[in-house]
């Protein structure tokens, strides 16, 4: 399977964390500022994305490749 990060864009997050209770694999993690994504727990299922009310997660292939 392909993966795919998804970096949040801090500048449009409003910080509401339906991200963080969504993400199964819990990889989004509150940062001072905003949230990050650790791409060692991302599955590129994009669930958060769906879920973002203000689109502030952008899916970017993920360098790696298939893992």
């Amino acid at each position: 399977m392909a993966v795919v990060t998804a970096p949040v864009t801090v500048d449009d997050c409003q910080g509401c964390g339906a991200c963080l209770l969504t993400c199964p694999t819990h990889a989004i993690w509150p940062v001072p500022g905003g949230l990050t994504v650790r791409a060692d727990r991302c599955t590129g299922c994009l669930e958060c994305l769906e879920i973002c009310p203000v689109d502030a997660i952008r899916a970017t292939p993920d360098p790696r490749g298939d893992r």
